[in-house]
């Protein structure tokens, strides 16, 4: 008995499968699904995909989802493909198809990581079958008179498994990251801040949070979730009130010793990255800079600010922040982004995180052994 292969079949595509494009179009890469009769096949792991116009499957796996048998021909290095009483020879090393009549044609026959792709419409119309198109999904649903469902029915049934494969696919199409960018969130945790480490999680990026003492301690588990989920822990310090905190350099110290203590208590790591507030200028003087690198403290600023805090706007703090990036962009520099713990920071997080995935960016955090940035010490960061 033939092995039945519920396996995913998603093909690079524009238009419904098999129609010709320009090679304008072809350039432009669209999930589609494949169904064989009432069975959703996928191919997150195989990849058809199409090219100048054509859509290729990998031989085995599309055939043997038809039904067919594949037989590999190791002295002649072509495929046999069998079904009832018919049958097709293929000779990738030609390009040459034979069918059991003896007819031959020329086909695009191609060997893509050690596998035999071959255009699939050809096998499919070949053995009986015929292609029903579906908008929604799209699907491309290969029929021969055995199946039971409707069009919607079929919908229906894999519409779950389709929108969990289309995420895994959007994230195998991100360009291998290239360059480095550093997220870092100021001011908490606090009740906004779950919303963006889901946002994070969902995105697979991680960020470096500079906290308040308080606020870790309000927010415990939050704060645990953090290191879980990869995530670097820094310090921020206590009061935020800059007279208090600025006082000497022995208060501004003492804040960053009891809230790097504390990050301590809760997760049981050991940081010694701080960014003090508002920034390093103009507050931290000579004496205040010595004091904090004897304590072996290091002191991050940022080249990009959101402005999320000026703002309060989702969609302009990303369009304001994208630009930014952009700018470091040209001037080489991995970008450094200042974002808050808001509400609106988190509607804004998305546009940002397709941004920097979309643009080639891995998302990097701060760790104790890497050279800080700040405005007292302008390097480009990797």
């Amino acid at each position: 008995m033939k092995r039945k292969i519920v396996l995913a079949a998603m093909v690079w595509c524009v238009m419904i499968i098999g129609f010709t494009q320009t090679k304008a179009e072809a350039k432009t890469r669209q999930l589609i699904f494949i169904g064989v009769n009432d069975e959703l096949i996928s191919n997150v792991d195989t990849q058809a995909y199409i090219e100048d116009g054509i859509t290729y499957v990998p031989v085995r796996i599309f055939a043997e989802a038809l039904g067919v048998e594949v037989r590999w021909n190791k002295d002649t290095r072509t495929v046999q493909l069998t079904k009832d009483d018919k049958s097709i020879l293929l000779d990738p090393a030609n390009k040459r198809l034979t069918t059991d009549t003896g007819e031959e044609q020329t086909l695009s026959i191609q060997t893509d990581q050690e596998r035999v792709v071959a255009p699939y419409r050809f096998m499919s119309e070949y053995f009986g079958f015929k292609i029903v198109y579906i908008q929604e999904g799209p699907i491309a649903r290969v029929v021969d008179g055995k199946e039971t469902l409707t069009n919607e029915q079929f919908l229906a049934k894999y519409k779950a498994q389709m929108q969990a494969e289309t995420e895994k696919w959007r994230k195998m199409q991100q360009p291998k990251p290239t360059k480095s960018a550093y997220l870092t969130f100021d001011d908490g945790p606090n009740k906004h801040t779950e919303t963006i480490l889901q946002i994070l999680k969902e995105y697979e990026a991680k960020a470096t949070f500079f906290m308040l003492d308080g606020n870790m301690k309000q927010y415990e588990g939050t704060v645990q979730k953090m290191v879980t989920e990869g995530h670097a822990l820094a310090c921020h310090g206590v009061t935020h009130d800059k007279n208090k905190f600025y006082r000497s350099p022995a208060s501004a110290v003492n804040e960053m010793t009891t809230c790097l203590s504390t990050i301590k208590a809760i997760a049981n790591v050991d940081s010694n990255i701080i960014r003090v507030p508002y920034g390093s200028v103009p507050y931290m003087k000579a004496d205040y800079r010595k004091a904090m690198d004897e304590a072996g403290y290091l002191m991050w600023d940022w080249n990009v600010d959101s402005l999320d805090w000026k703002f309060l706007n989702g969609p302009k703090t990303a369009n304001y922040t994208i630009e930014q990036i952009k700018k470091q962009a040209a001037n080489g520099t991995a970008p450094i982004i200042l974002m808050h713990d808001k509400a609106t920071t988190a509607e804004a997080l998305p546009a940002i995180l397709d941004y920097l995935q979309n643009n080639g960016y891995e998302l990097k955090v701060m760790t104790n052994s890497l050279q800080p940035y700040n405005f007292w010490n302008k390097h480009k960061v990797s």
